[in-house]
């Protein structure tokens, strides 16, 4: 369960700003459908994140799965390989000094009923600070602190976990100590490995064709094509039957060469297949008409590309945080996914979903708390802002949609004169 991500010095996030999922005690409404109690306090299962263009909102989504992969791919560096390429570090360029600093970034989350908080500092070539700390009961314990100062690593290893003494001595300097504490221990830093492994999901590129072969994957598993088939048909966009089927010599094209054409041959490869009704004048069915996934609209591809990856999160109680969710997808569509997370009968594992949208229908009262809702926006000097809806004072018949558009979150673009433009006029020919 994610509670706060926080990140400094990354792309167009110069400060520090945190991002949370602890619910407000000051706002009451939807208690029970959008909140999720744990011991003395409630955590939101849902968040979005609104803004305009180039404001942060995907920058923010980046860090996250920045984070991830970081952690995923420490062991795979050698000892002088640099973290990220030197002409790709993704610090925030539009300020000197902040430009060469290292990049910071935090997450506390529970799993298996424990607190975490882990975070670190990096540059391109060497992790400058690292820590984890955890909660079995209330208070928070240290597990290690490390410290890159004056060429040297010093850390900070409370008795209770020793153990990290052992690897820590020749640690090379790019790589994460929770990486091989996670690989040759059964410790706390396992647990954190394998929540952001197997837990954390973070899709920060609108492309479905990051994930849809995640739902390819799931189609050879009956129980799984069932739960994507009554996802679609719930979703109202007229399929009947989806299912994978053997690619043969007359599905290849022609023009494909001959040694590929054996080779898929030899594969077994496999080809999405969605099967509609086929209806009479008198609107009876009189058969079933088999097709392509290339036969289907944008949305409907998008639908089937996601509906693997939301099904196995809601089953499974993990976190989606996706970019731009509501990219090729009708309102309404919008209003079902959100609907699932929302409700008790289908988020029975409490699944949570973080995403950044431009759809202010959802920018409602009626679906969102106001600590729910977050906006992203630059200042004067190109850096990226977080901040939340519970921050502003509201009427209780405040309307989200219309404030926002009037501007009074701020958050939006601001038009300049259009007769700098020099387009073509309105009506003009």
């Amino acid at each position: 369960m994610l509670l706060e991500f926080s990140v400094k010095n990354f792309l167009s996030i110069k400060d520090e700003v945190i991002f949370s999922l602890h619910a407000s005690d000051e706002i009451k409404e939807h208690e029970k459908r959008n909140l999720i109690p744990v011991v003395d306090q409630h955590i939101l299962k849902t968040a979005v994140i609104y803004g305009a263009n180039a404001s942060g909102k995907s920058n923010l989504i980046k860090a996250m799965g920045f984070m991830r992969g970081v952690i995923a791919n420490s062991l795979k560096l050698n000892p002088e390989e640099p973290i990220v390429s030197t002409l790709s570090y993704p610090s925030f360029q539009l300020h000197s000094k902040s430009a060469e600093a290292p990049l910071e970034m935090e997450i506390s989350f529970l799993y298996q009923d424990i607190y975490y908080r882990y975070g670190f500092a990096l540059d391109a070539d060497k992790i400058h600070r690292e820590w984890l700390y955890f909660a079995p009961q209330e208070s928070e314990s240290l597990l290690y602190k490390r410290r890159f100062e004056k060429g040297l690593y010093e850390y900070k290893i409370p008795k209770h976990f020793a153990i990290a003494r052992d690897f820590s001595k020749a640690l090379p300097a790019n790589t994460l100590l929770l990486a091989v504490l996670a690989k040759f221990t059964d410790t706390k830093a396992r647990r954190v490995m394998e929540w952001m492994g197997n837990t954390f999901n973070v899709i920060p590129s609108p492309d479905e064709e990051t994930y849809e072969g995640f739902t390819y994957s799931k189609l050879d598993k009956e129980d799984y094509r069932i739960n994507i088939l009554d996802f679609l048909k719930v979703a109202d966009v007229g399929i009947e039957d989806v299912f994978l089927e053997s690619v043969t010599a007359t599905d290849l094209q022609n023009d494909i060469p001959k040694k590929l054409r054996k080779k898929l041959k030899q594969l077994e490869a496999k080809q999405v297949v969605f099967q509609h009704s086929i209806f009479d004048d008198k609107g009876m069915v009189t058969g079933r008409k088999d097709w392509g996934q290339n036969h289907e609209s944008a949305g409907t591809q998008k639908l089937f590309a996601l509906s693997g990856l939301l099904i196995k999160t809601l089953h499974k109680g993990e976190i989606l945080v996706i970019d731009e969710l509501d990219a090729k997808l009708h309102p309404m569509i919008m209003r079902f996914i959100l609907s699932l997370f929302h409700s008790k009968k289908h988020n029975q594992h409490d699944a949570q979903l973080v995403f950044a949208t431009h759809d202010t229908q959802l920018l409602n009262p009626c679906f969102f708390r106001r600590d729910q809702v977050w906006f992203t926006e630059k200042n004067p000097y190109g850096a990226t802002e977080l901040y939340s809806l519970a921050d502003f004072e509201l009427d209780d018949d405040a309307d989200f949609s219309r404030d926002y558009f009037q501007g009074r979150y701020n958050a939006v673009p601001f038009i300049g004169d259009l007769r700098l433009f020099k387009g073509v006029e309105h009506g003009e020919r």
